[in-house]
Order: C-alpha cells, then structure tokens, then sequence
C-alpha cells in the first residue's frame, strides 16, 4: 500500500483504475534504487499517471492496445528508476494483459482461485522491468501478453510483489470465504492488504517469499520483515 501525500515517502507501489475503458494497471518501483538515493516510486507513479492519460486520449470507440500503451507511456516517463508494472483491460467476457515482471492479478470463482498471471524474472528476485537508468538511458522491455475468461460474479485481486510475496492464494480463498460476498470491493480490498501487512512483520509466518527462497537454494534476508526486497536495478 502506497503511502499517504505530505508523508516523508509515498513508497513504491502505484497504480490506477480507468472505468470508462474498464482498465486498470499495477506498478512496484524497484526498490534497489534507494542504494542509489533514487525513490523507484516516482518513476511508477509517473508511468501509471502516463498510462492513465493515454488511455483517456484514445478516440470513444477506440482499441484498447495494451503494449502499445505501456511502451508509450514508457517512454514519456522521465523520472529515474525502474518498475514492475501490469496493466489489464475486460474486453465483453475476457480479461486481456500486458505484464512486465511480477506484478499482476489472481482471478477467483465461486471463492476459488482458478487463475494467476504468471510472472518474468531474469532470475529469482529479480524481476523484469521497465525503466531509465542513468547515463543508459531506457532499456527495452520484454512485455508478456496474455488473457483469461471470466465469468459474471468472478473477483478478481490485483497487486505487487509486496501483495503476492506475503499471501498465500489459498488464504485469500479464506478471506472470501469467512466475507462470504457481503463486503464491498473497497472493504474487501482492505482486508486483503491488511493480512498481508501482518504477515510481512510476523516472524512465524512462511511466506511464499520464502518458500520461493527455499526452493532456490536461497536463505532469504530478514530483518523483522519476511521478504527484503533488494530488486537491484539490473
């Protein structure tokens, strides 16, 4: 969860929802930036507010073209850093993505999880990403396409790495279970986030970070937190 304006930092997530174009995007600045006192959340804010824009200045019954978007906004960013990002459009009964690294969206039905984009890593813990680095300049991206069927009453959870490193699919099922369809999505949202934040600072808790880490070979950093997330702009 972003931080509130007027605070020291607004952290590294960003995100938007366009409702007239039934859109909406995810972004995580790379956190390895701040070892080079650059805040990777300006850099996702600012390519978030670009998508929005171009969204908005499509023709009415304009094509929605997920790459072409992201790449465009890509390139009016000028803030230094780099991000994740994952931006899906409904289009009649079928959800269509473009992503860029690990963040991205679970699909439930019936409070099952029947859907989870996958997710592009040069190697564990470090994600793709777009950016500009300093004295390079913009590094293309490899944008993954993909596209789901959904069905009237499917719910579908969007987020970064710091939503899907510290929950489990199977505990978000949990969470729509014990809802039962009463809350509203913003309640829902909440919770969801909440437990996630939990379980970042719980020391008993085996994340899927960690379960990731294990699977490597890797002991995973802890300091309070079940993942440090170093990204290194790569």
């Amino acid at each position: 969860m972003s931080q509130q304006e007027g605070s020291k930092s607004l952290g590294e997530d960003a995100h938007f929802i366009c409702q007239e174009r039934q859109t909406f995007g995810v972004a995580d600045g790379v956190g390895g930036w701040a070892m080079k006192g650059i805040d990777s959340g300006i850099f996702a804010r600012e390519l978030m507010s670009n998508y929005l824009t171009a969204l908005r200045s499509l023709k009415p019954k304009g094509d929605v073209n997920l790459k072409k978007i992201l790449l465009k906004a890509h390139s009016k960013t000028v803030a230094l850093g780099s991000s994740t990002a994952c931006v899906v459009t409904l289009k009649r009964d079928r959800l269509c993505y473009a992503n860029v690294g690990d963040s991205g969206f679970m699909v439930f039905r019936g409070k099952r999880l029947v859907y989870r984009s996958p997710t592009q890593h040069s190697f564990f813990n470090y994600p793709f990403s777009l950016g500009n680095w300093v004295q390079k300049g913009k590094r293309r991206a490899s944008v993954f396409l993909g596209e789901f069927d959904v069905e009237q009453g499917d719910i579908v959870v969007a987020g970064t790495d710091g939503l899907f490193d510290n929950l489990f699919g199977s505990e978000i099922e949990e969470i729509l279970q014990e809802h039962g369809g009463r809350s509203c999505p913003q309640a829902l949202a909440w919770t969801i986030a909440t437990v996630a934040s939990m379980n970042s600072t719980s020391e008993d808790y085996d994340s899927p970070f960690a379960v990731a880490a294990e699977s490597e070979g890797i002991e995973h950093i802890f300091f309070g937190l079940t993942r440090v997330d170093p990204g290194q702009p790569i």
